[in-house]
């Protein structure tokens, strides 16, 4: 019998703050400023209420097929040849996403710590640390991301209260003025950027964790520790940078930190946010690597996913050299690729998984709402 690896609902917690935040705490403010200048703090809000219903359809999905991932769940909702396009629609957000997220990682580093370093030495350093970690295994890496909670939330709380009194809410006025066209954009890349983006843990939950029920408590504490993060973010950004600075500035969050100045003696600390913006997008690329993997190897019923890490790597490092050649199309693939695709995957595909199984279940009479098996590894439910 296969073994199947398996970690605790902590380390999956933290994976979940990591992959909610990821690109997001640095760009994030200065995209949703761009559209709704003052009020671009409300979004963060709205939206992560509003997406707790998607965030409950996973869970529910959860309750569902305890052992499974989402490739199982495709197959097993959808049949066969309707599971296999699926998988392969799933994977393609993934495939799509990690190039992009990494040439921007990398574009970050060219630009502010290894300016002399060709770009594609820098990618394909990168690359190398991911592939280490896949390497390591999926409970290697769940480890890993707890290990590094503190160095994590020690520089984001120095961050943050280091910046607090320079705090002025009268940037954010007048409140809720922008026009609905804007806002709807706004809202859209909140959507895009992080709320779906939470899809990618299907790809580890919640057969990989061994307490099903913890894991379902650790998904929403995730969600809301990442929301909340960027919700400070953000409204930091706006009343302290001003929301004219805000719209313009490709990183906001490192402007921020380097507005630090504490008696002209701590200053410019921006090695803070880069610390925490490096181990959240860290993790996510992994496990978007580890989706990639996975699947791929789910949907050629391949029995070690292993081998295939060197080639999808080499995929991956020319899809990254060739990807962009300019930040403006960068942007453009963010707010016309991006955002469609991780609304679609991360709200329809999940959607229609619940409606199709919805049927099955009144069909089998099997409850809507089934409680959590005593065993970690007890078998599906549908």
């Amino acid at each position: 019998m296969k073994t199947v690896e398996t970690f605790s609902s902590r380390s999956f917690a933290t994976m979940v703050l990591y992959a909610t935040i990821s690109t997001a705490m640095l760009g994030l403010p200065g995209s949703l400023s761009f559209f709704i200048q003052q009020d671009a703090w409300l979004v963060p809000i709205i939206g992560s209420i509003v997406g707790i219903p998607i965030i409950f359809l996973y869970t529910l999905l959860a309750r569902w097929m305890p052992s499974d991932v989402i490739f199982d769940m495709n197959k097993r909702t959808f049949g066969k040849v309707v599971g296999w396009f699926a998988s392969f629609f799933y994977i393609l957000f993934p495939l799509l996403h990690f190039p992009a997220i990494m040439s921007y990682a990398v574009t970050f580093i060219n630009h502010f710590l290894l300016p002399s370093t060709p770009f594609f030495v820098c990618y394909l350093l990168c690359l190398s640390i991911i592939v280490f970690g896949i390497i390591c295994g999926i409970e290697a890496i769940a480890r890993t991301a707890s290990l590094c909670l503190l160095f994590f939330f020690v520089p984001l709380t120095l961050l943050i209260g280091l910046t607090l009194h320079d705090v002025d809410v009268g940037y954010i006025m007048p409140i809720a003025h922008s026009p609905m066209a804007a806002t709807t954009q706004a809202f859209a890349i909140y959507m895009g950027n992080v709320v779906c983006n939470v899809v990618i843990q299907l790809s580890i939950f919640p057969k990989h964790i061994s307490d099903k029920k913890a894991a379902e408590k650790a998904i929403w504490l995730g969600y809301s520790l990442g929301c909340l993060i960027l919700i400070v973010f953000t409204f930091l950004c706006i009343t302290v940078l001003t929301p004219q600075v805000v719209s313009r500035d490709f990183y906001p969050a490192l402007s921020l930190a380097q507005r630090i100045d504490v008696g002209q003696f701590f200053q410019r600390i921006e090695a803070t946010i880069t610390v925490v913006w490096f181990i959240s997008i860290y993790f996510n690329l992994l496990l978007y690597f580890y989706a990639i993997l996975t699947g791929i190897a789910h949907l050629f019923n391949l029995k070690k996913a292993k081998p295939l890490v060197l080639p999808i790597a080499m995929l991956l490092l020319f899809l990254g050299a060739t990807y962009f050649t300019s930040i403006i199309e960068e942007r453009e693939f963010f707010r016309f690729v991006s955002i469609p695709q991780s609304i679609l995957t991360g709200f329809f595909l999940p959607l229609f998984l619940v409606a199709v199984g919805l049927i099955k279940r009144r069909k089998k009479k099997q409850p809507l709402w089934p409680k959590h098996a005593k065993e970690s590894t007890g078998p599906p439910t549908s």
